[in-house]
């Protein structure tokens, strides 16, 4: 058992709290389909990354575009086959009080609402979407935005995250990083800065002494 005292949590929300792996591969592999991209080379890369950033890098030019992206992931929020809460998100999200955490995700708002409504999460009053920031995870700015919001500094955050991109974007926050086995070997989280790895959420315990008091039966 490990205990971590913070003063609030950082959620990463597909691949953490909300499993969509399935959902977001197939979507990448059909679009990747259309126009004759490698399927299994784009979806080694997509997780963690804003979907503009990946029509940008992958795909024609007349797709680099906030409205083709806004498209893929209207499409993409109507597809719950393979879509549920990571096993014990619920239960600790339901200790915590609105004001000691907060979602930090690549997705866009209305995607995240959608995602959270569609496994029975309570959308957070503090969230943290890909418009909301210049630049997405790997860079920090989404965990420090994260972090504000809270009223908080970054090093007394807990951020729990997936990706590599977004472990190492909660690293240069500053933050301790848990990582969580979804879509990312142990190994590779790890390596990309994460503290500690849990399998999922049935391995926390939340208290609150002076803060909150975080056990993972790592």
């Amino acid at each position: 058992m490990v205990d971590i005292t913070a003063q609030g949590i950082l959620f990463d929300m597909d691949g953490t709290l909300v499993n969509t792996i399935a959902c977001v591969e197939r979507g990448w592999a059909d679009l990747a389909a259309e126009h004759s991209v490698d399927a299994q080379a784009l979806i080694r890369t997509v997780h963690g990354h804003p979907t503009y950033d990946v029509l940008c890098s992958w795909f024609p030019p007349h797709m680099h575009s906030r409205q083709c992206a806004q498209a893929f992931e209207h499409k993409l929020m109507h597809d719950t086959r393979g879509v549920f809460a990571v096993p014990g998100a619920l239960r600790v999200l339901s200790m915590l009080d609105d004001s000691e955490w907060a979602i930090v995700t690549a997705a866009t708002e209305d995607l995240a609402r959608v995602r959270m409504q569609q496994v029975g999460i309570n959308v957070p009053e503090r969230l943290v979407a890909d418009t909301s920031v210049k630049k997405g995870k790997p860079d920090p700015e989404g965990y420090e935005v994260g972090a504000r919001l809270l009223g908080i500094s970054p090093r007394d955050a807990v951020v729990f995250e997936d990706s590599v991109n977004g472990v190492v974007a909660g690293c240069a926050a500053g933050a301790t990083v848990v990582g969580v086995l979804t879509s990312t070997s142990e190994d590779k989280l790890r390596d990309a800065g994460a503290k500690y790895v849990i399998k999922d959420f049935t391995q926390v315990q939340i208290a609150h002494a002076n803060g909150l008091v975080i056990t993972l039966d790592v």
